[in-house]
């Protein structure tokens, strides 16, 4: 099939029209996008910030539609089904990650921006086992930046394995920290969230934390040992050592997102009288796809978002890339 897509054809260039062909495979869906968000990812890849860009890059790893078209194989989906697909779409379902139910670190995956294209398109196949049922209590537009940033954190938190009503931090208030900053609470744990921006605190305090204004290291010294676990969402340098004091000496600091440069670190702030841990989490497994999505919807979790029509996507990458706005931006496919 002919796909009808928005590729941006060189580094730091404009989202303009662009086709290509794909059919459906026997274990293929063919997916009608309703919305795509445009994130911070996505502007990274647009500039090729990583270096691993693949030109024409069709951004989009945020995406909700209706199921046009099954392969053979298909079982699990029907024709009209409401799914939700993020930045993976297929692995081998044979390497001893996949094996072991770790899909995420398949040596064969695909994702989006690297691989294959995304979600600022008409339609997107995928392996339908990357692709989600939704349940029915998610709002369509707040859910669709669960499906990357949400599985990121949650991911991230589950591997934490946290007694309950610990004592928790997120580092950033942006996309990625105003979800865990949800799922934290919701799962019952104490949570502070750490910004650098005042007015922040409203919303920071309305979606479950305590603000602290990360900005006075006075007061940040002031928290040493006091956290069991810190998650940052950071894409801006920071003082690692001044978050590892804060953490308890069996505290985790697990790291989603990171600046370009290098962090510098005082490694004796692992094991000088503490057994402290760093770890990075990428995306999620299938099945903490399915868990988050169930959890979120229990609990009434998503993103404030900004929808903006597709016809405006160039408009909509620039306010993301500039920081104009401070919410979720997520396209609308009107056609």
């Amino acid at each position: 099939m002919k796909i009808k897509a928005y590729g941006i054809k060189q580094k730091g260039g404009k989202a303009e029209p662009f086709y290509y062909e794909r059919n459906v495979g026997d274990n293929e869906v063919s997916v009608k996008v309703l919305y795509c968000a445009i994130a911070r990812g996505d502007i990274q890849f647009i500039s090729d910030d990583w270096g691993d860009t693949k030109f024409p890059l069709v951004p989009g790893h945020e995406i909700l539609g209706i199921v046009e078209e099954i392969g053979s194989s298909v079982t699990t989906l029907s024709v009209g089904d409401q799914v939700g697909v993020g930045y993976q779409q297929a692995a081998c379902f044979e390497c001893e990650f996949c094996k072991a139910g770790n899909e995420q670190f398949c040596t064969q995956q695909k994702v989006i921006g690297v691989h294959c294209y995304g979600g600022l398109a008409e339609h997107i196949v995928v392996d339908h086992r990357f692709a989600f049922k939704l349940p029915p209590a998610l709002h369509p537009a707040k859910s669709v930046p669960l499906l990357s940033s949400g599985l990121t954190v949650y991911s991230a938190i589950m591997h934490a394995q946290l007694l309950p009503n610990s004592v928790v931090g997120v580092s950033g208030a942006g996309g990625l920290g105003q979800l865990a900053i949800q799922f934290l609470n919701k799962m019952g744990h104490q949570a502070y969230a750490f910004s650098h921006s005042p007015e922040k605190k409203e919303m920071i305090n309305q979606l479950g934390a305590e603000f602290i204004l990360s900005s006075t290291p006075d007061d940040l010294s002031a928290l040493n040992q006091k956290f069991d676990f810190i998650i940052s969402t950071l894409n801006v340098a920071y003082d690692l050592d001044a978050f590892l004091k804060m953490l308890k000496p069996q505290g985790k600091f697990c790291v989603v997102a990171s600046p370009l440069q290098k962090q510098p670190i005082s490694i004796g702030l692992l094991y000088d009288y503490a057994q402290r841990s760093i770890y990075g989490n990428y995306v999620g497994s299938r099945k903490h796809m399915v868990d988050m999505l169930d959890f979120a919807a229990k609990h009434h979790i998503g993103s404030a978002v900004n929808v903006m029509p597709f016809s405006e996507m160039n408009k909509a990458i620039e306010k993301v890339r500039t920081g104009e706005i401070n919410i979720r931006l997520v396209l609308e496919n009107q056609e």
